[in-house]
């Protein structure tokens, strides 16, 4: 922020990318928020010397956008990487990427926004604390050595070959049995006859016509497979205006009923969002505060392609179904990002047919594990004593929330360890205990329980969060797996299960693609597994932590423990003898 807002104050026309919409906003925000409160810093007062610019405005705003950058009145702008190729916006004095973009060749490509003729320029690649940043912190020959990467798509993708027919089709007609691409034959007949039902074709003899009265290319999103948008309405002077649109995929997730939504650095909350009409209702507001969604995710098999043998595990790849439940959303706030609360609430849950990635551990490496105290994932007994000691502390506790107060109606309050069974588990000769069994003795002492309804229980598990070396692994290779591809991060998900169908029972770490039926991220990351494996553990081992932090494994909770150790001592157990 304050080299954004020095080159500002030297009238140094700036773009600074970001890697999300929210990014954007938030940086945006900021800016305007500063300037504000430095006008005699500043030649203008014009607001609007500071702009937005992303997926989601309307294209009149983009353009006028646009206009400013390239006339010079715009003297910074902040963007996704919407501007980094294909809108003329002339030369600029300076580049800020805030964040490595993902590829090598979008960095190269948005450094190259600045001095594009002979006069000097500047573009500073600004590491956050992401485990991908931090990486090329320490391995910047991977970034300044390397060609630019290619592009990765499967053409066979039934979504994207829809489009790619419509398309086709539009410029030529079809005849039955035409091959196109290395498609299957069935898969081409399948979409000529979905076509055909819709009345986008006409079947004539062997041939199929383009009848719709609509270009199919405009309705083809660059961004997302699927064309479907929500758009996003408000109200001003009694007139309902829409201000945006977000793609269908992303809507319960960014626009869900009670979000903060950030549009040219204006706050909305969202009152509103009917997925069936495909309209959000939003009302400017004003707060100290954005919000965070929580989504619940689950993974079921559907077929697995492939599998193999490697180091202490087995890996995989095949199809998935990740079903994800919105179940709330924390507010967080401005500059400090101060968690202010949890609101409780559900949307219906979407579901996705995709590819994954996952990895398997065998149960010999958890034994070893285990027998060093370094896994944490197993299902913990409280011990013989633990139903007596729970109702006596729901007794103790007039079975009320100590926390809210609310009092149990219909289900039994959840009673809550204050210090974590599993301290006394990774410390129980501290405890003045011989036998790890006899924890439950000073674990469940009354003292160290109380009684909490189930939403302030999730609060209270949060804060004391012990991070494990299964969810420290999967942290750091959802964060490394766009390393490996040509995508942003938001591209690939992930899940990790100590008890997964995906393999038997075994513990598991999936990474799965966010687009339906898969582009090949997870074929690639099957065939590269040893080499994202080794990038996973040089991170963690070289960072400068205690026990855990954004920056490798992910934070424990404000009074947790963030698991470096189990999470090394896993990675270790499944890198090949080659590669140690």
């Amino acid at each position: 922020m304050r080299l954004a807002e020095d080159l500002f104050s030297q009238n140094i026309q700036t773009l600074i990318f970001a890697r999300s919409r929210r990014s954007v906003e938030l940086i945006l925000t900021y800016l305007r928020e500063q300037k504000a409160s430095n006008l005699d810093k500043y030649a203008t007062e014009n607001s609007h010397d500071v702009r937005g610019y992303r997926s989601g405005y309307l294209p009149g705003l983009r353009r006028k956008i646009e206009r400013g950058i390239r006339y010079g009145n715009v003297r910074t702008v902040v963007s996704t990487n919407a501007l980094e190729l294909g809108i003329d916006i002339g030369g600029l004095e300076a580049v800020l990427l805030v964040g490595y973009p993902g590829t090598i060749a979008s960095t190269w490509q948005q450094i190259g926004r600045a001095g594009r003729g002979e006069t000097p320029s500047i573009a500073v690649l600004i590491s956050t604390a992401a485990p991908l940043d931090q990486y090329l912190a320490q391995h910047s020959e991977y970034l300044l050595s390397r060609s630019p990467e290619q592009a990765l798509i499967n053409p066979d993708n039934p979504l994207i070959l829809l489009d790619h027919i419509r398309c086709a089709a539009f410029e030529l007609p079809f005849e039955k049995g035409e091959e196109f691409g290395k498609a299957a034959q069935s898969d081409i007949d399948d979409i000529l006859g979905i076509l055909t039902e819709h009345g986008t074709l006409h079947n004539s003899g062997n041939r199929y016509f383009w009848m719709s009265d609509r270009y199919p290319a405009q309705t083809i999103s660059l961004r997302s497979t699927s064309a479907t948008s929500v758009q996003l309405q408000t109200q001003e002077e009694l007139i309902r205006i829409t201000i945006g649109d977000v793609d269908r995929a992303s809507a319960p997730w960014m626009v869900h009923p009670g979000a903060i939504y950030m549009h040219e650095a204006n706050s909305y909350i969202v009152e509103s969002l009917d997925l069936k009409e495909h309209i959000a209702f939003l009302k400017k507001t004003e707060t100290d505060y954005y919000t965070e969604p929580r989504v619940q995710t689950d993974v079921t098999l559907i077929k697995v392609i492939d599998h193999a043998n490697v180091y202490g595990a087995k890996k995989y790849f095949g199809e998935i179904k990740v079903l994800s439940q919105y179940t709330g959303y924390r507010k967080v706030k401005w500059y400090t990002h101060e968690q202010l609360g949890i609101v409780e609430d559900n949307l219906p849950p979407t579901e996705l047919l995709t590819m994954g990635y996952w990895i398997a551990i065998e149960e010999s490496t958890v034994e070893a594990l285990r027998s060093q105290g370094l896994w944490k994932d197993d299902l913990i007994d409280y011990g013989p004593n633990w139903s007596l000691q729970r109702n006596l502390a729901r007794q103790r506790d007039d079975f009320r929330c100590k926390s809210c107060g609310i009092p149990e109606a219909g289900r039994s309050h959840d009673v809550h360890h204050k210090i974590p069974f599993r301290t006394y588990m990774s410390n129980f000769r501290a405890y003045g205990l011989d036998q790890i069994t006899e924890i439950y003795k000073i674990a469940n002492q009354l003292d160290n329980l109380v009684t909490l309804c189930s939403n302030c229980h999730r609060r209270a598990e949060t804060a004391v969060r012990v991070r494990t070396g299964l969810s420290g692994m999967a942290y750091l290779l959802n964060n490394l797996a766009p390393l490996s591809l040509m995508c942003a991060p938001s591209d690939i998900g992930v899940y990790s299960d100590p008890v997964s169908q995906l393999a038997e029972g075994q513990a598991t770490v999936v990474l799965y693609e966010q687009i339906p039926a898969g582009i090949g991220f997870s074929q690639l990351l099957f065939e590269t597994h040893d080499e994202l494996i080794v990038r996973a553990f040089s991170l963690a081992s070289t960072c400068e932590c205690v026990d855990g932090c954004p920056s490798c494994v992910g934070p424990g909770g404000e009074m947790g423990y963030g698991g470096r150790n189990e999470t090394l001592a896993l990675l270790s157990g499944i890198i090949s003898n080659q590669s140690k």
